[in-house]
């Protein structure tokens, strides 16, 4: 069962998380058609996912340091709109959670089918992994997620020496 009930209600974040679903509406039923039609939605989205990513990196600053990068990625807005908890923050690795997501919460207003949910979350989560792509000092990983039935996602960042590799 997924538990996923935000607990800040500001008016701003309220229609940003509005904002968020839609994007999840759209998403969702992309998705869905796709599959329907026989599709492998890991093949054709997850490159195109990525790219949104990719195209992200001008919001964000170009260092190496986890730190300066996880006080961008963790401003107040999309702290407060994911519900996000810094866990542990030092010089080599971030561990943020989110409590909240608006994307999932419209997600199970459309569909009970767990594996459909899981697979199009993780497909979603491309656009931190693309913009992870962008950074060769940096390596983005995803844990337990909140569309599996947990109570958060797992968001991990690691600082990495050298070229990454992929």
């Amino acid at each position: 069962m997924i538990k996923n009930l935000p607990t800040i209600d500001d008016e701003l974040i309220v229609k940003l998380r509005k904002a968020s679903e839609n994007r999840g509406l759209w998403f969702f039923y992309l998705m869905k058609e796709a599959h329907e039609k026989g599709y492998d939605i890991e093949d054709f989205a997850r490159k195109a996912i990525r790219e949104v990513g990719h195209s992200n990196r001008p919001k964000y600053p170009d260092t190496d340091d986890l730190k300066v990068f996880v006080e961008h990625f963790m401003d107040d807005i999309n702290r407060r709109l994911f519900e996000m908890e810094l866990v542990s923050l030092d010089e080599n690795e971030a561990k943020i959670d989110f409590h909240y997501c608006p994307m999932c919460g419209m997600w199970t207003q459309l569909t009970e089918d767990q594996e459909f949910l899981e697979k199009i979350c993780d497909i979603a989560m491309d656009v931190d992994r693309g913009l992870f792509d962008t950074y060769d000092c940096f390596e983005f990983s995803l844990g337990k997620t909140i569309c599996q039935g947990n109570d958060t996602c797992e968001i991990r960042m690691r600082k990495v020496n050298g070229k990454k590799e992929g």
